[in-house]
């Protein structure tokens, strides 16, 4: 599978943003993770680079990836 390239800055990498945060107990003289909790439904995934937003519907229906107001 062809690995595809932020159009703007051309990297491969890609991450989200996170939706989630974690409820954390001290135990122990550590932190240990109690339960996690859902901020939303939403996913955001932006370019690890440059921070450019994709498109997730259009980029699925195109087939490519598309950024957000390009």
């Amino acid at each position: 599978m062809k690995k595809l390239q932020c159009p703007r800055c051309g990297s491969e990498s890609f991450v989200t943003d996170p939706n989630r945060y974690d409820l954390l107990e001290f135990v122990d003289g550590d932190f240990q993770i109690e339960k996690s909790e859902f901020i939303n439904d939403e996913c955001r995934i932006f370019c690890r680079e440059c921070g450019a937003d994709v498109n997730l519907t259009a980029s699925i229906q195109r087939k490519k990836l598309i950024l957000v107001n390009s």
